[in-house]
């Protein structure tokens, strides 16, 4: 099943975790502290989809890195192998079955989405989310579990939950506007190792349909 970019972006890109995490604090507080530690952030995930019902109807796996500011990558496998690159300026969705290309400009495609959190700017976290220390049982890989509500009325999600492991993310569940559970289990973390330019530079394949969306 394919998403549009900015879906894929806004599940996906949520917020990571540095090694260092904060005890003390309001959980809003303690988010950030984590938050600001990170530079870049590398790692493999699993992600699976259930509907309203329950149902579950999609799962991929890749590889995720982040390079602040405004620096992301992420490739899926197949059956749906799909390529997003934010290279700062611009965001590339590519669906290599398709032979297709979606060029985004960044800041209109993530808008008021987690994914900027992360890639962009943290000063307006209190601003964007009511932040919560959700209990443990939520995130069940987890020590630790904040739950995010978007303040903003027609936001992508309903909530975001977050979990950390010895100061490391390892799982995100969001549920969305459309009673849609997104679950994304991240492992072999790799916090503010180099990450080289080439990962969030993309040059259109040649043949490949180019197609330019908003503004």
């Amino acid at each position: 099943m394919k998403f549009a970019s900015n879906k894929i972006v806004s599940i996906f890109l949520v917020i990571f975790s540095s090694g260092v995490f904060a005890t003390e604090g309001e959980p809003a507080d303690k988010l950030l502290q984590a938050l600001q530690n990170i530079n870049t952030f590398k790692a493999h995930f699993v992600q699976k989809i259930h509907d309203a019902n329950g149902e579950h109807y999609a799962k991929s796996e890749g590889e995720i890195m982040v390079r602040r500011p405004g620096k992301f990558y992420w490739k899926s496998q197949a059956p749906d192998p799909i390529l997003v690159v934010g290279d700062g300026k611009h965001l590339w969705t590519y669906d290599i079955d398709l032979s297709q290309v979606t060029k985004q400009t960044q800041n209109e495609a993530l808008g008021n989405t987690p994914a900027a959190l992360l890639a962009g700017s943290l000063s307006t976290l209190k601003e964007n989310f009511k932040i919560t220390q959700a209990k443990k049982t939520q995130c069940v890989k987890s020590e630790e579990c904040y739950l995010l509500h978007p303040m903003q009325k027609d936001a992508a999600f309903a909530d975001i939950l977050i979990g950390f492991a010895k100061g490391k993310i390892t799982e995100i569940k969001m549920h969305d506007s459309l009673g849609q559970n997104v679950y994304t289990l991240f492992t072999k973390v790799e916090i503010n190792q180099t990450l080289n330019d080439s990962h969030f530079a993309f040059s259109p394949p040649k043949g490949v349909d180019i197609i330019h969306s908003g503004s």
